[in-house]
């Protein structure tokens, strides 16, 4: 079994057939068929089932496809440190963010972390919460930033608690639902949810169901805090969550309004996912480092936990 042998089997799994990885790579379709002949018999098992519609994998394949993605991100680590010990020329740091996580973490980490690693670059990739733990598990991100799930953590990941956040929700001005306190009052309205379709950190499904009434799923699901979101809370009667700042930011500006509750959400629970068996690279340590010491000013200034309204954008007088 060789490294050239594993990273033609991830990309025949990636491509779904032999034929399509053979183009991609830039072999021929034979050859690639060898080589995988030639990886399953070094192992003793067969690791693919071959048909006219492309490859599936094995019981066998998939435990094994895990491992071979994992071994591979810790080759492509250990490549990308070498070189930077050999010229300096810089790393890659992947991060999966979610919504929340982008919203708060984001800028001044990418700010900090080019003054003090300018060789680095930061690759982010926004997404809702769900997604982002297999991509640490299998060693595609380095890190991930998002909620945290309520659920008992796999034993291949670390998770290293952040800060709390009590969202705020967030509607139109003059949305006829604008005066009431009661979430129970909420409950049937049609909300745009940044956690992906049945996830178990989404608070407002949680805070809802905290008061007695069922809460019926969310109308749309959505990634990333942007003017999307912004646009279509403000065009139509339907209601979502934000931080703090940035729902302050919009209500200064005239764009949205807070819905104050009376009791409110369920707190959410931010925190920094990492592979249990595996050390970060020197410039994903740094990274952590910078999104460690922001969350500590967060928790501090007790800012993300307040629950004060926001003050209504001042109207000029009349004269």
């Amino acid at each position: 079994m060789t490294l050239q042998e594993i990273e033609y089997f991830i990309e025949v799994v990636e491509a779904g057939s032999i034929r399509a990885a053979a183009r991609r790579i830039g072999m021929s379709q034979p050859a690639l068929t060898r080589a995988m002949q030639q990886l399953e018999e070094s192992i003793g098992l067969q690791l693919m089932r071959r048909a006219a519609r492309g490859t599936t994998l094995t019981p066998a394949g998939t435990i094994f496809l895990a491992h071979a993605r994992a071994g591979h991100a810790e080759l492509r680590k250990a490549v990308e440190e070498a070189r930077r010990s050999r010229d300096d020329a810089g790393s890659i740091v992947t991060i999966g963010v979610s919504p929340v996580s982008t919203t708060l973490l984001l800028p001044e980490l990418a700010l900090r972390l080019q003054k003090i690693q300018p060789t680095t670059r930061l690759s982010v990739l926004p997404m809702t919460p769900g997604p982002i733990l297999p991509m640490v598990r299998d060693d595609t991100v380095d890190m991930g930033v998002a909620a945290h799930t309520y659920e008992t953590l796999d034993t291949g990941l670390r998770y290293r608690p952040l800060f709390e956040i009590q969202l705020r929700v967030a509607a139109r001005p003059g949305h006829p639902l604008a005066g009431r306190r009661d979430l129970r009052e909420l409950a049937k309205c049609a909300w745009l949810a940044q956690a992906g379709p049945g996830a178990k950190a989404d608070v407002v499904v949680h805070s809802i169901a905290a008061t007695g009434v069922p809460a019926p799923p969310p109308m749309i699901h959505w990634g990333p805090y942007g003017p999307g979101v912004f646009d279509l809370i403000a065009g139509t009667d339907m209601l979502t969550t934000m931080p703090p700042p940035l729902l302050r930011s919009l209500v200064a500006a005239g764009k949205l309004i807070e819905i104050e509750l009376t009791k409110p959400l369920i707190p959410l629970r931010i925190g920094l996912y990492t592979r249990a068996d595996s050390p970060p690279t020197a410039a994903a340590k740094v990274a952590i480092q910078i999104i460690v010491a922001i969350a500590r000013r967060f928790a501090a200034s007790g800012e993300l936990r307040s629950v004060e309204p926001f003050a209504a954008p001042a109207r000029g007088k009349k004269k």
